[in-house]
């Protein structure tokens, strides 16, 4: 998903090697139990499309996990997120599995991520000893709408990166403007000095937040109230619910962006829109519960939001 978000409109792929064991058999048992990503230079633009140097860390990755008695788990197939139309594989994954995966139970997996939805994926296996150009099954890649539990909680960076000793504490931070200051330890000042300040510093806000109140009335009340309503709507459509907006109405063309929250009875999910998306005026997203909380908020100007929030029930 960090590589989805990468890159606008597309978003990067990424891949490496599926990780566990193969029991022979009719039919053959193929087990993941886990992976290994294999970077990309992304010289041939965001798809996971190698060139000589990326061919040579792949090889190099598969070397180090290929079956031997000494493994619990090895190589047994290829995975690559996928970020173009439909989900099949290309010329170049089939190329790169006969390369290092020729045998008849090796596998592909693609995963197809999405910014408002659970990601979609599917596994390939030779039929016949070639690849079929589609999956015979997609399913939701996600732990909760595969098993109805819920992910695993993360660990902070605190319990992640513990320190257990202050040698071990980050070094204070240097002022940019006087390299030889340390801004975590500044220097005493007499305490009568921030009362003048203060009371400066009081009159100011107050007087920039009259101006900035006034400025914002002005361009709110210019127009009609309809020239600030988004029109926030939602329509159940198959097994998704398709989330709609006026991306004509005025605060949404003044916007250069915007942000949509979801909270699907607990799981919350929030997506960034840019201003084609916003004037696109639709997205789709598939629910989990039969409650939805749907919050929309544009920023037509800097210091001005405009924000309408929709449940949905089923």
């Amino acid at each position: 998903m960090r590589g989805f978000g990468a890159i606008p409109k597309r978003g990067a792929e990424i891949g490496g090697l599926l990780l566990g064991t193969i029991t022979p058999g009719t039919p053959a048992i193929v087990r993941i139990e886990d992976f290994e990503p294999v970077p990309c230079h992304y010289r041939r633009g965001p798809s996971y499309l190698f060139t000589e140097d990326d061919s040579a860390a792949f090889e190099q990755a598969f070397e180090h996990s290929k079956p031997d008695p000494s493994r619990s788990i090895y190589a047994v197939g290829y995975f690559r997120g996928h970020t173009r139309e439909g989900l099949s594989l290309a010329p170049e994954d089939v190329e790169l599995l006969d390369q290092f995966f020729p045998g008849p139970a090796h596998v592909a997996l693609l995963v197809k991520p999405f910014g408002t939805k659970v990601s979609m994926a599917g596994f390939f296996a030779r039929e016949d000893g070639v690849f079929p150009e589609t999956t015979p099954l997609e399913f939701p890649f996600g732990r909760r709408e595969l098993t109805g539990l819920e992910p695993p909680s993360q660990r902070s960076l605190l319990e992640r990166r513990p320190c257990t000793d202050d040698s071990a504490a980050p070094a204070p931070l240097r002022d940019a403007a006087y390299p030889g200051r340390d801004t975590a330890a500044p220097k005493p000042r007499a305490s009568w000095v921030w009362i003048p300040l203060s009371f400066i510093f009081l009159l100011l806000g107050a007087a920039l937040g009259y101006q900035a109140a006034v400025n914002i009335r002005g361009r709110v009340t210019a127009g009609s109230p309809q020239d600030y309503s988004l029109s926030l709507s939602v329509v159940k459509t198959g097994g998704n619910l398709t989330v709609r907006w006026d991306g004509q109405s005025a605060a949404v063309r003044a916007a250069p962006r915007g942000l949509l929250e979801i909270d699907d009875s607990g799981y919350t999910r929030s997506v960034q829109l840019d201003a084609a998306q916003l004037q696109n005026g639709s997205l789709v997203y598939r629910n989990s519960t039969k409650i939805v909380h749907f919050r929309l908020t544009v920023y037509p100007q800097e210091r001005l939001s405009i924000i309408e929030t929709l449940d949905w029930k089923e």
